[in-house]
């Protein structure tokens, strides 16, 4: 009997340790489908946001596109505005420059484009504000513009390379940028001329 009660002993201790090493593995398979539905969760989370965002931008085209014309036709006939023959109508200026800024400024924003880092460079005023400054101001505006519109982004819209990115979202900016400046300066010079 002694045998048999060693035995009895060593199967309960062993039926015991079974037990205990199932409810140890259900916990643990518990916690594992817990850690997969959240897993899961986000997954679906991130694929809607996805699906949304692809679906947003398909919404937003046609608006983008319109701007994107927009702005090329503002900016042609700015430049237009810059022959010798012709001086330069500053409230017409104004209106396009404000219309080219308001427009820059939703295309950016529905591009999803990033934020450039900011200089810790003070803008700085000239001292005198006449046609040849604004003109130049222009000719700024110009550049960007032309290089803007020449960016691999809008030839094809599948380009991810962050530089490509990054420069449109740069551009867009100087463009919002100049765009304010010549409108101010542009109210500026048409002051006098009211007088």
């Amino acid at each position: 009997m002694s045998n048999w009660r060693k035995f009895a002993k060593r199967s309960v201790v062993l039926f015991c340790m079974l037990l205990a090493v199932s409810a140890a593995a259900r916990s643990q398979t518990r916690e594992n489908n817990r850690t997969l539905d959240e897993y899961d969760r986000t997954l679906n989370v991130m694929k809607n946001d996805a699906k949304a965002a692809t679906e947003r931008r398909r919404n937003l085209f046609p608006q983008i596109n319109e701007d994107f014309q927009r702005i090329q036709m503002i900016h042609n006939e700015i430049v237009r505005m810059l022959q010798p023959d012709k001086g330069l109508n500053y409230d017409r200026l104004a209106d396009l420059t404000g219309d080219m800024k308001k427009r820059s400024a939703r295309l950016r924003e529905n591009l999803a484009l990033p934020q450039p880092e900011k200089t810790n460079t003070p803008p700085t005023q000239p001292e005198t504000i006449d046609d040849v400054h604004l003109k130049k101001t222009i000719a700024d505006l110009h550049d960007v513009i032309v290089t803007f519109v020449a960016n691999p982004l809008f030839k094809n819209l599948g380009v991810v390379d962050a530089k490509v990115v990054d420069a449109a979202g740069e551009n867009l900016v100087d463009i919002i940028d100049l765009s304010e400046k010549i409108k101010r300066e542009a109210k500026l010079l048409s002051k006098p001329a009211k007088d």
